[in-house]
């Protein structure tokens, strides 16, 4: 159940509620810009849980170079995961943040935090795959030729960075790291 299609007798007491978390952001030249959110309401689509719709921005800093690319963050969107889970928890007694972007894990880890800290009963889950290459790489890539291929250009597909993530994408790199 998508709670956005829901009636609110049918939203009393939800035992999980998933929130997909995503960005808007550049993902080479092949995919859209909304791929992090496509795969965070998707994994989240697949629970069997009431879904909540997804926020498509993220702390997306490090893509900012790139137009199309919209970031709110690290502080500003751990305060929106705060409000958005006092709020959600009113009716749901398990908060699941399904999270499709890296960048926003430092706002993710404060917000659940906080809101623990509160009493409340909230995780996080990632979408990413241990081992698979960096940021709009074959993975992903395969991720949205199976959920939605007419979104993806491999005509338009070039070699970006090839260098280990750890490696070419410290804390401090430029803007158009892959990552």
């Amino acid at each position: 159940m998508e709670i956005a299609g829901a009636r609110w007798p049918e939203c009393e007491d939800v035992p999980v509620l998933l929130v997909p978390v995503g960005a808007t952001e550049q993902h080479g030249p092949h995919l859209p810009l909304g791929t992090d959110t496509a795969i965070a309401a998707t994994v989240a689509a697949r629970s069997g849980h009431p879904v909540a719709p997804a926020l498509p921005y993220g702390a997306s800093g490090e893509h900012e170079s790139f137009p199309g690319t919209v970031s709110i963050g690290t502080e500003t969107l751990a305060a929106v995961i705060v409000e958005l889970g006092r709020s959600a928890c009113r009716f749901a007694r398990r908060l699941v943040l399904v999270n499709g972007h890296g960048g926003n894990v430092g706002a993710l880890r404060a917000a659940v935090a906080l809101l623990r800290s509160e009493g409340r009963d909230v995780a996080w889950f990632p979408c990413g795959v241990p081992g698979a290459d960096a940021h709009a790489g074959h993975h992903e890539t395969g991720v949205m030729l199976a959920l939605a291929p007419d979104t993806v250009r491999p005509d338009l597909a070039a070699p970006g960075n090839t260098a280990r993530c750890a490696s070419s994408c410290p804390r401090s790199a430029p803007a158009r790291c892959a990552t």
